[in-house]
């Protein structure tokens, strides 16, 4: 699993682009492996981060072969010496020479992008968007002009005023679809299947969201709730989406998403699946995520409230409850830690308490049945293999609704343990309805916890990963990460998919001497090295290491995945 951005090939311009799958792919199934999963390939605008993107179905430009086009283009270093790439900069100059053969043959492209657009409904938003997104240099569309601000009249403008540079982007968009629908086929004539992943939630400085407000509630931000690693919880900035209008259409944005990714991808990542059946809401105008609430939410009514002997106004000016919709009133989390709290009578607390609770088992009830109503959509809209990204605290009904519905949920190794005792699972134990991974791209890498480990909580997992498994205690790095490999691949689970920097446990690759450099995003923070990791070899390099390939085939080969 890689973002593909930080793979080049010998012909890649500055970072990994769709021409660098096949011979990934070849490596690959040179290595033993038949699955390669990306991160999000989507136009992100002026943003780094693939789950941040101006469009739910464009190809970011950055992605594009320029070899693939004829373009002789050439980076201005062959040597990779940073591990860290500039997506401004790519960009800017991709699309310079994008636009170059765009003008050479301006009748024949025009032709390409206008063909493009009759056959994608999408694109017309997205062109739109994109050119008025230039003008107002990534500004958010609600300080636009109020006739760009308008997705109807803003597109009216751009294809009677500015058609030239709407084709150019659709053209551009054209040349991706091909390249990236290529690629799949490519891999498929080599038994590679190739993993694509599609985020839940949608930038607000979107087109889906400029052309189409109605599917999003902007009044409300999707985060999560407070937990152990973060106090105030998470605010992502994200419009949670309104459900029951994307009902109404029988979930048709959804429809044409996935059929969209179909042309690329055999598998598919739902993220944050937890979030179709219920996400966390703040309200817009907080910043902290405590202020929010599971949405949907029956809440607590103001009936309930006077059955109770109480009325909801004076614990609204307390801050303890939110009137979220006329009459019905949500509870902020830790409530009952709030000195406000604290200070009301026994009595009140008494009678005051209880209905933060009252409607849960309807609420989970309602939960259920919305999850599963959509994500049977999604399964009659594609047939590509959904896997959902089920980490964090996730709810017993979740839980239970994504086992009864068999579909393939996610264990991370250091994360897999027992409910009961905290113990790690034995291989045999794991989900079978999963996929084994030491790593994800928002976690530290293997080898970095292993290291992170100390005291007891070392001892444990040396005994637990390496002696109960017939393997001497590790002596350095290349054992650790062998011996954790071989672990992740005995794994019970249908798929066992890894981080690459987790599969080079060579030291020439430079991964084990200092992890933490090497990880791709670290959640919650808004540091430059986010989301812009690069290895520091070309794919070439990786083919022609056959010592490398295979020990890492041997090692599948004993696990009997092959």
């Amino acid at each position: 699993m890689i973002p593909l951005s930080s793979i080049l090939g010998r012909n890649s311009f500055e970072c990994g682009d769709i021409a660098s799958l096949l011979p990934l792919g070849t490596w690959a199934v040179d290595a033993g492996f038949s699955i390669l999963q990306i991160l999000p390939l989507n136009d992100t605008g002026i943003d780094n981060s693939p789950y941040s993107a101006i469009s739910s179905f464009a190809i970011d430009p950055i992605y594009i072969s320029l070899f693939s086009m004829g373009s002789s283009l050439k980076p201005r270093k062959q040597t990779l010496v940073s591990n860290q790439i500039n997506h401004k900069r790519i960009r800017e100059l991709k699309l310079q020479e994008l636009r170059r053969i765009y003008d050479s043959e301006p009748s024949k492209n025009k032709s390409i992008a206008k063909d493009f657009l009759s056959k994608n409904a999408w694109a017309y938003g997205y062109v739109a968007f994109r050119v008025l997104y230039d003008d107002y240099k990534g500004a958010i569309w609600t300080e636009w002009k109020p006739e760009h601000a308008d997705s109807n009249t803003g597109k009216a403008y751009v294809f009677a005023e500015r058609s030239d540079e709407a084709h150019f982007y659709a053209f551009i968009q054209s040349v991706a679809f091909l390249q990236l629908k290529k690629a799949k086929e490519d891999l498929e004539e080599i038994g590679v299947f190739l993993k694509g992943d599609m985020p839940i939630l949608t930038s607000r400085n979107s087109s889906d969201v400029w052309e189409n407000t109605e599917f999003f509630d902007l009044s409300l931000q999707a985060g999560a709730p407070p937990d152990d690693f973060s106090a105030d919880g998470q605010n992502w900035g994200f419009p949670v989406l309104n459900w029951p209008n994307l009902r109404k259409n029988k979930f048709r944005w959804w429809k044409e998403r996935l059929s969209y990714l179909e042309n690329f991808f055999h598998l598919y990542r739902i993220d944050h699946v937890i979030g179709m059946y219920r996400i966390w809401a703040i309200p817009i105008q907080e910043t902290k995520a405590s202020k929010g609430w599971f949405s949907p939410q029956i809440g607590a009514s103001r009936k309930d409230f006077e059955d109770s002997g109480l009325k909801p106004e004076p614990f609204v000016e307390l801050g303890l409850i939110y009137e979220f919709k006329e009459d019905h009133f949500i509870f902020f989390w830790d409530f009952w830690k709030s000195p406000a709290y604290q200070s009301l009578p026994e009595e009140t607390k008494r009678v005051f308490f209880p209905l933060s609770n009252h409607n849960l088992a309807l609420n989970e009830e309602v939960w259920r049945d919305s999850g599963e109503e959509i994500l049977d959509a999604l399964n009659q809209f594609s047939a590509m293999i959904p896997c959902a990204e089920d980490l964090g605290a996730v709810p017993g009904f979740v839980r239970d609704s994504l086992k009864q519905r068999e579909l393939l949920g996610i264990d991370v190794i250091r994360w897999t343990r027992s409910l009961e005792d905290g113990s790690y699972i034995t291989p045999e134990g794991y989900r079978k309805t999963a996929i084994s991974v030491l790593s994800t791209h928002d976690t530290s890498l293997a080898l970095e916890w292993w290291q992170g480990l100390s005291g007891a909580e070392k001892h444990y997992s040396e005994e637990f990963f390496f002696t109960r498994q017939g393997l001497p205690v590790p002596a350095n790095d290349e054992e650790i990460a062998l011996g954790l490999l071989r672990f992740a691949f005995s794994a019970n689970s249908l798929f066992s998919i890894q981080m690459l920097q987790d599969l080079l446990y060579k030291a020439q690759y430079g991964i084990s001497k200092n992890p933490s450099e090497h990880r791709i995003n670290l959640p919650g923070t808004n540091n430059d090295t986010n989301w812009t990791y690069r290895f520091s070899f070309h794919i070439e390099d990786l083919i022609e290491d056959r010592e490398l390939s295979q020990t890492l085939r041997k090692m599948i080969m004993e696990s009997e995945r092959a």
